[in-house]
């Protein structure tokens, strides 16, 4: 028999200090073999005491490391090219095991990398550990809310518009917005006409966060209208250009606003909201960052999440998210982001994903004429007022970065060529889009 050392197979000429950590690190990865009496190039020298050494392997086996693992760990004598040497066949435990003496740290919980054995940090054995223990990940339908006088009238409006029966005396039932003990659940919260939760728009000048703009708030209310209220400012700011590298030439936006919006209802219906954090949109002058929080969903690969296979963060609010009509199961999402802006879109740490989607300036003619410019400029605030009725001259000179002054032309242009309407006094009124 020819002996190679791979990621399965420990080649050792002697049993030595390293033996329990190479034990461990198979029974934390998966199964392998350890052969003592034989060198890293695989000569066979054989083992002068055996039993000696499979009385040693049986003490370090029961005393140096944790937890019992007897049942895993099957050592023997056999014979190769004349020569007795031990066979210690490993199989992977279904604990987190580590060296006794030195505890659940990085220089006691090995786990196999190739060849060798590496140690866990800390956050690595914080995961390992609660898989083992099956810990089950937290659902926004058992996590109890402490507040009592929620109401649901924009998401029964929601539902109602796209034909989903609602019944007042089971509505809490049938959209699982309880959690066992009869308390309205998270989810529930996160569905509210109003809540605490708040979900951010935050713009800076240039490439990095050094240089704060400004920052919007669309939270504080059901989750499905917030999400669309941002939807509808990424539509305000995605400024329309001519682009001049085409003949003849063509009007062309900033970014693939249909890529924007489902990556942004991908974060919201995914995101790990049992933490506490909502997602967030950043805005930068070359591009713009989806951000979601939870990281990769237990039991997906990167690779499959990035080939388009679904595991629902929030599977119940997925569910009202299809309801209405929001999103589709058809793992869709992510591919479509893939293909627009390629997998270097995606970044991913152990608590969040971030999307980036670059802006498009390549052909771009910046000196627009004086008409188009108006036009996209009104365009944007018939946005902002279909996001905001009340939304005030000042607030519209802050969104989209011009005067006070600017904007009272554009509102009376507006107005004028009969598209909004002002009702009400001037402090308590809003406005209404003339269709």
């Amino acid at each position: 028999m020819k002996f190679t050392e791979t990621e399965s197979v420990e080649l050792k000429e002697r049993l030595n200090d390293s033996f329990a950590k190479e034990v461990v690190s198979f029974l934390n990865t998966h199964n392998g073999t350890i052969y003592i009496g034989v060198t890293d190039d695989g000569e066979v020298i054989g083992v002068n005491n055996v039993d000696e050494t499979l009385k040693s392997i049986s003490n370090i086996i029961v005393d140096s490391i944790n937890p019992s693992c007897k049942e895993f760990v099957k050592p023997m004598a056999v014979l190769e090219e004349g020569k007795l040497i031990v066979k210690v066949e490993v199989s992977k435990g279904t604990a987190l095991y580590y060296i006794k003496s030195k505890g659940l740290s990085e220089s006691g919980c090995f786990i196999r990398v190739g060849t060798s054995c590496r140690g866990l940090n800390d956050a690595e054995i914080k995961e390992k550990y609660e898989a083992t223990l099956n810990i089950p990940e937290p659902k926004l339908v058992d996590q109890e809310t402490m507040r009592t006088d929620l109401t649901f009238r924009i998401l029964k409006t929601y539902l109602s518009n796209n034909n989903i029966h609602i019944n007042d005396e089971t509505f809490y039932k049938n959209f699982n917005l309880l959690a066992t003990s009869g308390k309205f659940n998270k989810m529930a919260e996160l569905l509210a006409d109003e809540n605490m939760e708040s979900i951010k728009i935050a713009v800076f000048k240039g490439k990095t966060k050094a240089y704060f703009l400004k920052r919007n708030e669309y939270g504080n209310t059901c989750l499905i209208s917030a999400l669309e209220k941002v939807t509808r400012y990424a539509e305000a700011l995605n400024e329309t250009y001519v682009d001049v590298s085409v003949r003849p030439r063509r009007e062309k936006h900033l970014f693939n606003i249909e890529a924007f919006k489902e990556a942004w209802i991908n974060a919201c219906v995914h995101n790990k909201w049992t933490d506490g954090i909502p997602p967030a949109v950043y805005w930068f002058d070359d591009r713009l960052e989806i951000i979601s929080y939870g990281g990769i969903p237990k039991g997906l690969t990167k690779e499959g999440f990035l080939s388009g296979e679904t595991q629902p963060v929030n599977a119940e609010l997925m569910k009202i998210f299809l309801q209405c009509d929001i999103v589709d199961q058809s793992g869709h999402v992510v591919p479509i982001i893939v293909r627009e802006y390629g997998e270097k879109a995606y970044k991913f740490s152990e608590s969040s994903i971030t999307v980036t989607i670059p802006f498009d300036r390549t052909g771009f003619n910046v000196e627009n004429t004086q008409e188009n410019t108006q036009e996209n400029t009104q365009e944007k605030i018939l946005i902002l007022i279909k996001s905001n009725p009340q939304i005030t001259r000042k607030q519209i000179a802050k969104e989209l970065l011009i005067t006070e002054d600017s904007a009272k032309y554009h509102l009376d242009q507006l107005k004028k060529n009969g598209k909004i309407i002002h009702l009400g006094s001037t402090k308590a009124g809003h406005w209404e889009i003339r269709e």
